[in-house]
């Protein structure tokens, strides 16, 4: 039992800290935040902090992968055959969770001490579609295959980062209506 309450305050003291950074990150620019600040904002101690994360960046590092870990997962049930046909479910549930996760994600791409994750959205597209056991190993292969994955992918994770930045209207759940008619039907 004492290993489970263990587990249970280090998830806690996590999401604390990556909380605080987040608030954080909405008033002060990430390199002028320090370990102090972040701990007095979740009310812990530095050394709790210290307990999972050997500074900032590796702060920065854990929540990033978690995030890119998190949009993979979204790609497990879809297979390439099925998202050329009908490409909005897959958008929408990306939309969904950079929806849930907008507060963290928008701070994320306005630190300058990292390079916004989401510019690692396509890689991982084109990665999954590349990787599908849906389509021959002779096609997957081609040089063509793998260019259309990273022109497609690219251009899904350009349209994100736009919106992110706000150079593209409407909410995230548009963002993906747009996708889906343009990988449907090219325009």
């Amino acid at each position: 039992m004492q290993h489970k309450a263990e587990y249970r305050s280090s998830v806690r003291s996590k999401k604390m800290i990556r909380d605080a950074f987040t608030e954080l990150l909405q008033t002060t620019a990430a390199d002028k935040i320090t370990v102090t600040d972040i701990a007095q904002k979740a009310g812990l101690n530095r050394g709790t902090f210290y307990a999972h994360y050997e500074d900032i960046n590796a702060l920065v590092q854990s929540i990033e992968d978690d995030i890119t870990d998190n949009l993979y997962r979204l790609f497990d049930d879809g297979s390439y055959p099925r998202l050329l046909k009908d490409p909005l479910p897959m958008f929408l549930k990306i939309s969904d969770y950079l929806e849930e996760n907008k507060e963290l994600i928008t701070a994320l791409m306005g630190s300058h001490m990292t390079n916004p994750f989401i510019e690692h959205l396509p890689g991982l597209i084109a990665r999954h579609l590349a990787s599908s056991d849906d389509i021959d190993e002779k096609v997957r292969g081609s040089a063509s295959f793998q260019e259309r994955c990273y022109f497609y992918a690219g251009g899904a994770g350009s349209l994100y980062m736009a919106w992110f930045r706000g150079m593209v209207g409407g909410c995230l759940r548009d963002v993906a209506y747009r996708l889906a008619e343009i990988v449907k039907h090219g325009y």
